[in-house]
């Protein structure tokens, strides 16, 4: 199958021409900053990865809230001139090509599980620890959207530490990190892997309030796999140690029940989950 795969974020935008199971053609350019500039840039990323090859499928990833049926952009943090547009729609009227449209945390996992190291498993978590968290969940082998293609944002839920409530995403993204003081989460991390005990105290921390998000995530979900993507998760040991022994405190379930937690590996995991929304 010929299909093309875009990953839209609030700083640029990414293209691939996938081809017999492989990437062939790569495009990246700036994202602009309106509507119009915005969807003839897109398109014409399409025009140039096209390339006169017939095209079965379009598939696009990109962060908010996306209704995963229609593609309207309900709600985008990062480009809110795409509120309520439809983004799914639009592309199709211009390309006549089938294209779906979904959140990039959903792609990221569907990149795991059809490429990664979720692949085979049929209950698996996934989080985004970047500047703000997201989340997906895949369950009995099927991508969990649902009433209205929400599901998943782990971020938005909510902690209660002294009568104050936070968002999950204001514990452990780096808003969590800009709460302890550190306005650059990865030299902390840089810090933190040469042994400098302040900054292992602040991974420590963050990696506190995450184990306990883990638990919870255990608890619901009972998943196979936990997998964690997003610039914080480069921390690896440095956050998961400290996440795995707190999650010990609260999960109920004998350890032999207890997921695998790993941090992604996967290059370009949200493009090729958008590629796999058209493989069979």
């Amino acid at each position: 199958m010929n299909i093309i795969a875009l990953d839209i974020g609030g700083s640029k935008i990414e293209g691939i021409l996938w081809q017999r199971g492989k990437i062939v053609s790569w495009r990246k350019i700036k994202t602009p900053r309106n509507k119009k500039k915005f969807l003839e840039t897109t398109l014409g990323i399409i025009r140039e990865l096209q390339s006169g090859d017939k095209i079965q499928g379009i598939g696009i990833s990109l962060a908010g809230a996306i209704d995963a049926g229609s593609g309207l952009v309900v709600q985008s943090p990062n480009l809110r001139f795409l509120n309520g547009f439809n983004l799914q729609r639009a592309i199709e009227k211009y390309t006549r090509v089938k294209t779906r449209v979904l959140n990039d945390a959903k792609c990221f996992l569907l990149g795991e599980v059809h490429f990664g190291q979720a692949k085979g498993k049929k209950n698996v978590i996934g989080m985004i620890i970047g500047t703000g968290v997201g989340g997906a969940i895949y369950l009995n082998g099927k991508l969990i959207t649902g009433q209205h293609g929400f599901a998943g944002e782990q971020g938005m839920t909510t902690f209660v530490i002294n009568q104050k409530s936070y968002r999950v995403e204001d514990l452990i993204s780096s808003h969590g990190f800009a709460r302890l003081g550190v306005k650059h989460p990865f030299d902390y991390q840089n810090r933190a892997f040469a042994g400098d005990k302040k900054a292992i105290a602040i991974y420590n921390q963050i990696g506190k309030f995450l184990g306990v998000h883990l638990a919870n995530l255990v608890e619901i979900f009972d998943p196979e796999m936990i997998i964690i993507g997003g610039g914080i998760s480069r921390a690896r040991h440095l956050l998961l140690s400290p996440a795995l022994k707190e999650m010990a405190k609260h999960v109920v379930f004998p350890k032999k029940y207890w997921p695998v937690i790993k941090t992604s590996r996967l290059k370009n995991a949200g493009l090729l989950g958008a590629v796999s929304l058209f493989l069979k």
